[in-house]
């Protein structure tokens, strides 16, 4: 196993900006994993390191590294001045890893339940709700573009590895997204607040639906609400007048997969 020690290197250069930098991400077609546990789960789930560096402390700390390090193509040790520099977290577990990403795609089926993600901004929604769509069984996401990247460390922390296992299909846009469920026979329903939305708890939701939300500040756009088969709206007596978009969507979730 090679020992990188500067932190001027060319590969920690490289894991620098792929923590960083969308842009390289997408150019590269690769992506940074921190942490035993995430690195670990992406390992037992079939994929494997591009390289991987680890502190000598992880080594001794976390049984999994040394399955991590079997798995990758390339792998070092770095001190903990060097980790520190990589890391996007305070407290950093010593073990990164890059890996190539996966084709953004799935075949939708028509006993399927699917949730659609518009135009959304925050990353730590995203990777909350790709989570939550994993618990409760949903069977793909559809995304538009214009979402955050979906292999972004905050999206990724927030997820919990579950980006690495559920289906997920890329749309250019909130219209696209709604047009490929109906040619596949999904019936949609936007969540969005107008005058014939229905509760969710009454809609007719299960297998073969799709729940799309919208943008945490401004909602979904009218030519996309209108290109859904329905509007459902979450019932609520408090006084808050909207629910964060994670909180929405693990309601449209819950209300979805019940029924299934």
């Amino acid at each position: 196993m090679d020992e990188i020690r500067s932190k001027e290197n060319p590969l920690i250069k490289e894991f620098v900006k792929l923590s960083s930098s969308n842009r390289f991400r997408r150019e590269t077609g690769r992506f940074l994993l921190e942490g035993a546990r995430i690195a670990g789960d992406a390992v037992q789930n079939g994929f494997h390191p591009i390289t991987a560096l680890v502190t000598a402390e992880a080594l001794e700390k976390y049984p999994q590294t040394q399955k991590i390090l079997q798995a990758s193509e390339r792998c070092a040790v770095i001190p903990k001045a060097v980790a520190d520099k990589i890391s996007g977290t305070i407290t950093s577990q010593g073990i990164f890893c890059i890996f190539p990403i996966p084709d953004l795609d799935f075949k939708v089926q028509k006993d399927g339940i699917y949730l659609a993600l518009c135009s959304l901004q925050d990353p730590g929604n995203v990777g909350t709700i790709v989570r939550t769509a994993e618990a409760f069984g949903i069977s793909g996401l559809i995304i538009t573009r214009d979402c955050p990247d979906f292999f972004s460390p905050k999206v990724l922390r927030a997820g919990m590895g579950s980006i690495l296992r559920m289906p997920v299909k890329m749309a250019e846009n909130g219209i696209q997204a709604v047009e490929l469920l109906k040619k596949e026979g999904i019936r949609t329903y936007a969540a969005a607040l107008t005058d014939s939305a229905v509760d969710i708890t009454k809609a007719t939701l299960g297998m073969g639906s799709c729940v799309v939300i919208g943008n945490e500040g401004n909602g979904l756009p009218q030519d996309v609400i209108h290109s859904c088969d329905n509007t459902v709206v979450i019932p609520m007596a408090g006084r808050a007048q909207s629910l964060n978009a994670a909180a929405a969507a693990a309601v449209c979730i819950w209300e979805t997969t019940r029924k299934r």
